[in-house]
């Protein structure tokens, strides 16, 4: 059955492929390709990610933030992240060991990266006996087993978590890795049961969250093996439609690798090119809307004999998502680059040196080609983190405060404890001027200190606490470390006894303020209100910038360092700076619906919370 299919199937292909009758765009001449940097997001952005390997669940934290914030700078909108089922119930069927996942999927979207997340590879108890002792890679003997650990993953990170940290932190799901080809599919690849997988799994994930997309397994460049051990990728995506899988998966998933060809020359082994053929076969199988997701591409540098140099590296990384982006736009979906940084320093060893850095870090010139494809190659950026407030750390890093009070500390920020405040209680954090501590303020008023803030005047400063009422707004402290403030929704503002008396702004009975900000000489205040009006005391000077009476969008404000400028952020997460505020460059954190809570000046770059 299996032989006389992927015979009818073959010559299916041809007679498919001949009549979409679909030009095929010629590799121009790398001279006469420019690859220029722009501070404005390119419509590839937002079809573009970074698939960074299954290293990076065992990094130290050091080793992840660095490479997620590479990632997130690179303008990437997607980033892929292996649930390794091996390690999550390695111990059994009804064991759970989540940390691994946890700490990765949560920093990535912190960052405001979209995780795709691959469902993969079997744990000892789960795998046919088929299968080689020394791997992983073996398709589940059970199908149910593989649909009950997908359903809990989706749990656990779909639209419907019951941990607000998780929840929607993972909108895409892939049904395992190059399903196609015998390195993933030990000790051949089975085209029947990967079906009976996507067959099981598609209910049990659509089950847990209605709206998750659902990828099959992205397909490795391959041929037909007269011997069963690998099918081309067209050829098992037919097979798939002919052992009842239409209607169980959302997106195809292929791996468009090209390498040392570049990507828009044609040939028939050409896997970039075969994204043609694919659509083919599921235009043939009436699946012809569905996308086709590039979940990995990439090219390798090195010496290796299919490596490419660094210069052609950098070019593959504009011609692939030129291609893709162009001609193949109708009918693809995003597209990964696989991978970030190279995993490896054997420069003859083809795996190691996929990466758009090199293992220590340091960029290739195709990084630089991935931030002018994104439009993130920019002066003034913008990272988009998860939260409700967000604040600076004079000593570097950023803290972002969730609803429920915990801080989270970020880019070498120190971490000094959360209070505990319940559901959507928390509304601002305040650091002190040493690095070494900060205030947590909740919506009756309540300080949370912790660190340096529980000494000196800060430690000892009260403020009023409207038992029951949701009045308070935001916090500040003095950049003197002397004092601090909290705001009311009504504007105003209550200061400890060290503070000057301060009153920018005062609406009673209309809860419109928003956010409260020292100047940076301790002497001024600015307060925001929710239709962007600036009200300022002291030294404080207005300037001209957004407004919109009647619309409460406005959100937070953040004050230049020169105090010559300020920048306000809107619900939807855009950015409106005055005076010498810098503009913003590429940004990740808009949305058109109101999500934005929070903002700072980090270094050159703006942070969103939201």
């Amino acid at each position: 059955m299996a032989e006389r299919s992927l015979g009818t199937l073959t010559a299916l292909l041809v007679l498919v492929v001949s009549a979409l009758g679909v030009a095929v765009p010629a590799a121009a001449a790398h001279a006469d390709i420019r690859i220029v940097a722009s501070a404005t997001p390119s419509p590839a952005a937002a079809r573009a990610g970074i698939s960074p390997g299954s290293e990076i669940l065992w990094e130290s934290d050091t080793e992840l933030n660095a490479d997620l914030d590479v990632i997130a700078a690179s303008g990437a909108t997607y980033v892929s992240v292996d649930f390794d089922w091996n390690s999550i119930q390695g111990d059994g069927p009804n064991s759970f060991w989540w940390s691994a996942t946890d700490r990765v999927v949560t920093a990535a979207h912190l960052r405001g990266l979209k995780v795709i997340g691959g469902l993969a590879y079997s744990p000892p108890w789960a795998r046919p006996t088929s299968c080689p002792a020394d791997t992983t890679h073996c398709l589940p003997a059970h199908v149910d087993d593989y649909a009950r650990f997908a359903a809990a993953s989706v749990a656990r990170y779909g639209a419907n978590s019951p941990d607000p940290a998780l929840r929607a932190s993972v909108t895409a799901w892939s049904i395992w890795n190059e399903p196609n080809g015998s390195d993933f599919s030990r000790p051949r690849p089975d085209p029947a049961q990967y079906a009976r997988m996507l067959k099981a799994a598609y209910p049990a994930i659509k089950a847990e969250d209605a709206s998750a997309t659902v990828v099959t397994g992205g397909t490795s460049p391959a041929g037909d093996a007269p011997d069963g051990s690998e099918y081309a990728p067209a050829t098992w995506v037919g097979l798939l439609y002919l052992n009842g899988a239409r209607g169980s998966f959302d997106a195809v998933g292929h791996h468009p690798y090209s390498f040392p060809t570049n990507p828009l020359e044609t040939h028939p082994w050409n896997a970039f090119t075969q994204t043609l053929d694919i659509h083919g076969v599921m235009t043939y199988f009436g699946d012809g809307t569905k996308k086709i997701w590039g979940t990995e591409a990439g090219a390798a540098t090195g010496t290796s004999s299919v490596a490419v140099s660094e210069a052609d590296q950098a070019q593959f990384v504009h011609d692939y998502y030129e291609g893709w982006n162009t001609t193949y736009a109708d009918f693809t979906g995003p597209l990964l680059w696989f991978s970030h940084r190279d995993s490896g320093t054997d420069p003859s060893a083809w795996l190691d040196n996929l990466g758009l850095l090199h293992h220590d870090g340091t960029a290739k010139p195709a990084y630089a080609a991935y931030q002018a494809m994104t439009g993130a190659a920019a002066d003034t950026g913008v990272t988009a983190r998860r939260g409700t407030r967000v604040a600076t750390n004079p000593q570097g890093g950023y803290y972002l405060l969730a609803a429920d009070g915990a801080v989270t500390a970020v880019a070498g920020a120190g971490d000094f404890g959360s209070p505990d405040l319940g559901p959507d209680l928390a509304r601002g954090i305040a650091v002190m001027p040493d690095g070494l501590g900060y205030v947590v303020l909740d919506g009756f008023g309540g300080l949370h200190k912790f660190g340096s803030a529980n000494r000196g005047l800060v430690g000892r400063a009260r403020t009023p606490y409207w038992a029951g009422w949701d009045i308070a707004r935001d916090i500040a402290i003095t950049p003197n470390g002397r004092g601090l403030a909290v705001l009311d929704a009504f504007g105003g503002i209550h200061g400890s006894r060290a503070l000057p008396h301060f009153s920018a702004g005062y609406w009673p009975n209309w809860p419109i303020a928003r956010a409260l900000a020292f100047t940076p000489s301790g002497r001024g205040a600015y307060v925001l209100d929710g239709f962007g009006g600036v009200h300022t005391d002291g030294d404080a000077v207005v300037r001209p910038g957004p407004y919109w009476p009647g619309w409460d969008i406005a959100r937070d404000l953040t004050v230049s360092p020169t105090g010559r400028g300020y920048a306000v952020l809107d619900g939807f997460g855009s950015i409106h700076p005055s005076g010498d505020a810098p503009k913003p460059g590429r940004n990740p954190a808009y949305a058109p619906y109101d999500h934005a809570r929070g903002v700072v000046q980090s270094g050159a770059r703006y942070v969103v919370a939201g």
